[in-house]
């Protein structure tokens, strides 16, 4: 009998983890996905990217709310909670609640659908009452390993794997510097401010100017407006909109903007520059050259500090150049590009055997941990969107008021 897996997503990064990871996986195992509704739930756009080239139907996707979760609703070995932090603490949490503490017959795991240097004690934390934790990198697990070195109770065991969405065994095919199309692909967090935001927008603009014959591409998440994993304060089509109307970019602009799978856009003859979006993975996978921005800083901020010692660190000078760096071997051996055994698989397929047998258990500890959980998380999960930022918007209104009213008491 098949080892079994649900995959349960809630946003466009999440979902697309999701069905990568089941694709990988592949017919040795019964595979299903659900999409939890929430505030962050992607568009029909957005879906159809994600189950793009993998061997998944997209008909078959059903969407429930996290409410129905509980270990009478869920025949599978295992649940992978691809899922925004709150989400994956709410779905551990009505799993762990139904089921016995010493005879549980369903695994948790979850990962981050992308960069997840350096690791972070809060992502952690919405994720500490798994079983495993995946990582997709020896240098993460390290950096994660060393986080939770010395903390008692029951932690995840880490494991490492690769992101699913990565194609090369090992190192990527070497890269071809005849450049017919730049790809810019944004991050929603950052940069945070609209300034740094708006002069990506001028030096693709010159770029484009400057090599007439050059296809230079904004590759969206989602439209401004449009739900992604990440809130984005200034999207990028609307900054551009801005910049015409203010003639800082003429009405004769070549920038296109789309959306879509990265997969259609990282085609041959393209370049990708970002800050510090995970697709700067995809593209180094397939040969391309690859820029990250270090104009804003490389630091934790920023999200790129993983590449530090990479040799495709530049500027936004180099971008209108069309220099690219050549990533390093020893960057690529410690960062995502590690060659895979089974040793991830017989792992995984271990602890789906042990979950059917009913051989799990539940630490009490853990139980106390997700009885503790703020009901703000359990809200996220459940609330439209309008009102989700309405409550956030208070939130940091109310914690901006005592702090001023300390500043005043001082």
């Amino acid at each position: 009998m098949k080892p079994s897996i649900l995959a349960i997503a809630d946003s466009d990064s999440y979902l697309k983890l999701a069905t990568s990871f089941l694709t990988r996986l592949g017919p040795a195992w019964d595979r299903k996905v659900y999409l939890a509704r929430t505030p962050v739930m992607p568009t029909a756009e957005q879906i159809a990217a994600a189950f793009e080239g993998t061997d998944l139907d997209p008909d078959a996707l059903q969407v429930i709310s996290v409410s129905q979760l509980e270990a009478d609703t869920v025949d599978e070995d295992i649940v992978f909670a691809s899922a925004t932090g709150p989400v994956v603490a709410e779905i551990y949490s009505r799993i762990l609640r139904t089921e016995p503490v010493d005879g549980r017959c369903t695994a948790l795991i979850s990962a981050l659908p992308g960069v997840a240097f350096p690791a972070t004690q809060k992502g952690w934390n919405y994720r500490r009452a798994g079983d495993a934790f995946i990582c997709h990198s020896h240098a993460e697990a390290r950096d994660f390993s060393f986080m939770i070195e010395g903390q008692e109770g029951h932690q995840p065991t880490i494991m490492v794997s690769k992101l699913p969405f990565l194609r090369s065994a090992g190192f990527p095919p070497e890269q071809k510097q005849v450049v017919e199309r730049l790809v810019f692909a944004p991050q929603a967090k950052v940069p945070a401010q609209e300034h740094e935001r708006e002069s990506i927008l001028l030096a693709l603009e010159q770029t484009s100017r400057m090599n007439p014959e050059l296809e230079v591409l904004i590759k969206l998440r989602a439209k401004a407006g449009e739900p992604q994993t990440h809130l984005e304060a200034f999207p990028y089509d609307s900054l551009f909109e801005k910049l015409q109307a203010e003639q800082r970019i003429g009405a004769d602009s070549r920038l296109r903007f789309d959306t879509g799978s990265m997969s259609e856009a990282l085609t041959d003859g393209s370049a990708l520059v970002t800050v510090s979006s995970t697709a700067a993975l995809e593209s180094l996978d397939r040969g391309l050259p690859t820029l990250i921005l270090s104009d804003f800083g490389v630091s934790a901020q920023m999200i790129n500090t993983v590449f530090v010692a990479s040799g495709v660190i530049g500027t936004l000078d180099d971008v209108i150049g069309l220099s690219f760096g050549e990533p390093t071997k020893a960057w690529l051996r410690e960062n995502y590009f590690h060659r895979v055994d089974h040793s991830f698989a017989q792992s995984l397929e271990i602890l789906a055997h042990r979950a059917r047998a009913g051989k799990l258990l539940t630490d009490p500890e853990i139980l106390a941990h997700i009885r503790r959980q703020p009901l703000r998380h359990r809200l996220r999960t459940t609330l439209p969107a309008p009102l989700v930022r309405v409550l956030v918007k208070l939130r940091h209104h109310y914690r901006h008021s005592r702090r001023n009213g300390a500043n005043s008491l001082s």
